[in-house]
């Protein structure tokens, strides 16, 4: 990593780089799911994750308004716009510059219940939340952090609109901790490194987005977070995945946190050799995160690759200059107003838009042609990173407002392409590009400028920035990254000091962490897999309350748990609940001999189906008694006749016939194997010709 200036720029060269420089630029593209870690290795890949999650608290974290609040109701309705302003060193933010570009209006809904002045920052902060600050240092102790021993409260810059002051007061908690991580079908067992962890107060929920009005309900605005950030030392993406797992596992150890929807996002940071960091934000499911980083690993490669080719043409920095002043089309020889060469254009999205009274502009790339259709994601082009930044900065309403020299899909003619072409002076044996725009006269000009900026920064490779997440897996230009001094010390908050005695208090009643879980259960004769998946299920504290009555039976009970009670909560949308005491009631009568452990999955149905109903009632359905042989006799007496149906069918078919009749109601009363026996026995007899 170096922190040379580029020669041609005086640009700093950036500190998130990856550690590599060499990117293998010959490696074959390939689906997710196709690699093996050492193919991750040879592509330098690297990530590390961020793991927001909501605590539970009955306040918000620096007011005394509700948290955990959800409403569609609106109160009232406040609209602000936001501004850059000079640092104390003289410098603008570049991720604030971006903002200020957009020129967006931002709405905020209020309702009265769970808003106050502070949130749209009428009023100064009260005092921080004190059960958020216990959660919060629960957490630090389970993940082994060094706990601070005062809590100064920062402010970071948070410049997209969904808090009102613009920025975020966060609260480091504890720093340089870690965790087992051991994943053994991974073949990973080593420690997961924790960088940090702080405790912020959460942003506003986005409603609606369109042109340059954004906005926002306040309802979770404010609730206390929690940050857990991981060092960049995961290889592939299911470690990725593993580690998001096991962090979310430890948080919700302590019973405190908030679970649902949007109650825990994951950012996650990835690069290959060559690239740089690139922050993809609010991943709300682990399981969309291995595919995730890959195509997002793969997407940097194929940057690469473009960075290369310009390189090898001789394009620089200078080639694509315009300055930040002006009208581009009056101040650029690379951008012209194209509007009086396609007034007569048959592509209907410019015809509409000149119709409109709008604007068309084109812009030359120099070097560009034929790179704007390199593919970068699946089913996305380069072409793409330039109208992401296009619909984030200019925000054209238009869901169609570019197009290029490379696309053959669009509608306007090669006698159009000609003319653009020599009004710009790129001629197509030259290499160069060209870009067409249409919006509001505003719009283009914003959208003419970043296009040339998205150009520079492809000399570049990877430009630092965060990125969304789409449903295919694939992900969109958000932000400009923040710079790394986007956080300075709140003037409004006075430090806390961090008592021994509580700490001390805290620790002495810390829960069992899921590691320390896994090795129980393995010791209790649980497969590793299995005391694995049960340790992290939320289903671990029922299972611990019924394991003194299970004795041997527990491998059987954890198995029943992990099968019936996902099924239970597909089948109802919501986690259902179970009691321990009433499931050890049912288990106790398996040891015992008054069921037998065939009956396990039937009664935990009937313990989650059935809630009002007695444990020992359910129990008594199942319970051995005298006068069970003697009715597996009638049972056997009734099948003879129809049995006479299955003539000429093999021996397991009137096996498997028979025992569906017989077993649900001996189910817990009678060994199988001699329900088979008898079976087989009874049914031959009465169906001597049957194939054997």
């Amino acid at each position: 990593m170096t922190s040379d200036s580029t020669p041609e720029t005086g640009i700093r060269a950036p500190a998130d780089l990856n550690p590599r420089a060499d990117p293998c630029l010959d490696f074959p593209e390939a689906d997710y799911g196709t690699l093996t870690p050492g193919d991750y290795d040879v592509l330098g890949f690297m990530s590390g994750l961020e793991v927001h999650q909501q605590l539970l608290t009955r306040s918000k974290l620096f007011c005394r308004c509700p948290a955990g609040r959800y409403t569609t109701r609106n109160d009232a309705v406040v609209l602000r716009h936001m501004r850059p302003t000079l640092s104390e060193l003289g410098e603008y933010d570049g991720t604030a510059l971006m903002e200020f570009k957009t020129k967006k209006e931002i709405v905020y809904l209020l309702e009265r219940d769970s808003v106050c002045t502070y949130e749209i920052d009428d009023t100064p902060p009260f005092g921080i939340d004190d059960a958020a600050v216990h959660i919060a240092i629960e957490v630090a102790q389970l993940l082994n952090l060094n706990l601070v021993s005062e809590l100064h409260v920062m402010r970071k810059q948070y410049l997209d609109g969904s808090i009102p002051t613009g920025f975020q007061r966060t609260v480091m908690i504890g720093l340089d901790g870690a965790v087992p991580f051991a994943v053994p079908e991974l073949g990973v067992k080593r420690e997961l490194r924790i960088r940090q962890l702080s405790l912020e107060e959460d942003s506003c929920r986005e409603v609606s987005d369109i042109g340059h009005r954004i906005s926002f309900t306040t309802a979770r605005l404010g609730m206390p977070l929690t940050e857990i950030v991981t060092q960049p030392e995961l290889l592939t993406p299911l470690e990725v995945q593993a580690a998001g797992r096991l962090l979310a596992d430890v948080a919700r150890a302590t019973g405190k946190v908030r679970r649902g929807s949007g109650a825990a996002r994951q950012d996650v940071n990835v690069s290959v050799a060559g690239g740089r960091r690139v922050e993809i934000k609010g991943v709300d499911n682990h399981r969309k995160l291995p595919r995730l980083v890959h195509i997002e690993a793969f997407r940097q490669l194929n940057l690469l690759r473009i960075r290369a080719e310009l390189e090898r043409r001789g394009v620089t920095h200078t080639m694509l200059a315009i300055t930040d002043t002006g009208v581009p089309w009056e101040v650029s020889p690379l951008v012209i107003d194209a509007g009086g060469i396609l007034r007569r254009t048959a592509d209907t999205a410019v015809a509409r838009a000149l119709a409109q009274g709008e604007m068309v502009c084109a812009v030359r790339l120099p070097g560009f042609g034929g790179l704007l259709a390199h593919r970068t994601q699946p089913g996305i082009r380069f072409a793409q990173e330039f109208s992401e930044r296009i619909r984030v900065i200019a925000c054209p309403v238009h869901p169609v407002f570019m197009t290029h020299s490379d696309a053959h899909e669009n509608g306007i003619g090669a006698a159009e392409w000609r003319e653009l072409r020599a009004q710009l002076g790129a001629e197509a044996e030259t290499g160069d590009a060209v870009v067409l725009i249409w919006a509001s006269a505003e719009d283009v000009a914003t959208a003419a400028r970043e296009v040339l900026i998205r150009a520079r920064d492809a000399l570049a490779g990877v430009p630092a920035e965060t990125r969304q997440v789409h449903r295919d897996g694939t992900t969109g230009f958000e932000r400009i990254l923040p710079g790394s001094d986007r956080m300075y010390p709140d003037t409004d908050t006075p430090p806390l000091p961090v008592a021994d005695a509580l700490v001390q208090r805290i620790r002495a009643g810390l829960p069992e962490t899921p590691w320390a879980r896994e090795r129980r259960y393995h010791r209790l004769g649980l497969a590793s897999i299995t005391a694995r998946r049960l340790a992290r299920s939320p289903w671990a504290a029922a299972f611990d309350a019924a394991i003194p009555e299970s004795g041997a039976a527990a491998p059987r009970l954890a198995a029943s748990l992990l099968k019936r009670m996902p099924y239970h909560e597909r089948c109802a949308g919501a986690r259902p609940a179970l009691d321990g005491g009433r499931l050890a009631t049912v288990v106790r009568a398996i040891p015992e001999g008054e069921v037998r452990a065939e009956a396990l999955d039937r009664m935990l149905d009937a313990l989650v189906t059935e809630p009002d109903v007695p444990a020992a009632d359910i129990v008594q359905r199942y319970r051995r008694g005298q006068a069970d042989e003697a009715e597996l006799e009638r049972a056997l007496t009734r099948l003879s006749e129809p049995a006479v149906a299955f003539a000429g069918r093999d021996h397991d078919t009137i096996l498997r016939w028979a025992m569906g009749q017989i077993m649900p109601s001996l189910l817990g009363k009678v060994d199988p194997a001699h329900v088979r026996n008898r079976i087989a026995g009874v049914l031959l007899a009465a169906v001597p010709e049957v194939a054997s």
